[in-house]
């Protein structure tokens, strides 16, 4: 498994392709730069001194036997390979990772969330949207990069917020308690429509003309209208979550947090993106060493304290 694969030297195992970019060297001879996965992990990986025929006949969506030496390059995890074999008879469902929960027990602790919810038209609008999109929510990914970006990502990272948001609650008595968890549950729905599929997704064209904060948006309207509540204020505040979750217009919002509900929000789904983010480096990271730049947080590298040990290998 990737994830066993720690020290530097000569490793031999079976992946998925879900990266597979060409370049060239300075000497103008082709290469691959890989990213590698398995059920357990991933991995960055450099298929150098290529023929162009060579380069071109690896695909993101294969499964390969890779023969290859592990260095530590910038402080972080890199597999050199040097022979790759795609393996046609393995599936890639096989080969991808999923969220660290099961999927029924999300489920459980979606479907008790919105039984909680007590104003009944935000209670009937989440019933009928998620219910609508059960199936799609508990399997598609947060994210195509970045941070949840594996089978069963977006419910995780729902319920994820939904539990942080009940301690900011506890502190905060004021928030609207179904508006900010009916916000939670549904931010992010709209990326099954934005996203083609939970394993290896691409950006539908709806996903790419529209995004999923307006998909979502639409679909909130539609569901208001046949419900008959479009004109309250619930659907209203609600649809502003929604709308400003990404908190800045520059990141993709069309308004910008204007209710503390919407701030909550913003803020939990930043805390929880960031900090996977984070994680995820520090996993392919040396102790007392700063992995690589990631660019998707500010372009930063990430300290991996010397006494850090992951909870995920404790359990194991």
């Amino acid at each position: 498994m990737i994830k066993d694969i720690t020290q530097e030297g000569r490793h031999n195992f079976k992946a998925l392709i879900t990266k597979a970019d060409q370049g060239k060297t300075n000497k103008n001879v082709p290469y691959l730069s890989l990213l590698l996965e398995d059920s357990s992990d991933v991995l960055d990986a450099k298929f150098w001194n290529l023929t162009e025929e060579q380069a071109a006949s690896f695909k993101a969506g294969m499964v390969v036997q890779v023969k290859g030496d592990l260095i530590f390059h910038r402080n972080a995890r890199q597999m050199r390979v040097l022979n790759m074999t795609v393996l046609p008879e393995e599936m890639a469902a096989d080969y991808v990772r999923q969220a660290p929960m099961e999927r029924s027990d999300m489920e459980k602790e979606m479907l008790a969330l919105v039984d909680s919810l007590e104003n009944s038209i935000i209670k009937n609008m989440v019933s009928a949207l998620l219910e609508e999109n059960r199936l799609n929510f508990l399997v598609y990914p947060a994210a195509v990069k970045n941070h949840h970006n594996y089978v069963g990502g977006l419910a995780y990272h729902t319920l994820s917020m939904a539990r942080l948001a009940e301690s900011v609650l506890a502190m905060y008595p004021y928030l609207n308690r179904d508006l900010l968890l009916a916000g939670i549950l549904l931010h992010d729905l709209g990326k099954t429509i934005e996203l083609s599929e939970p394993v290896l997704p691409e950006y539908t064209a709806a996903g790419n003309l529209l995004g999923h904060i307006s998909l979502m948006s639409n679909l909130i309207d539609r569901e208001a209208v046949r419900q008959k509540v479009e004109n309250t204020e619930e659907v209203m505040l609600l649809k502003h979550l929604i709308l400003s979750h990404h908190g800045k217009m520059e990141y993709g919002s069309p308004v910008v947090p204007m209710i503390p509900e919407a701030e909550v929000l913003t803020i939990l789904d930043n805390l929880d993106a960031r900090l996977v983010m984070m994680k995820d480096s520090i996993d392919q990271t040396l102790p007392g060493m700063f992995g690589p730049r990631v660019f998707a947080l500010d372009n930063r590298m990430i300290y991996r304290r010397k006494d850090y040990i992951d909870p995920e290998e404790q359990e194991g």
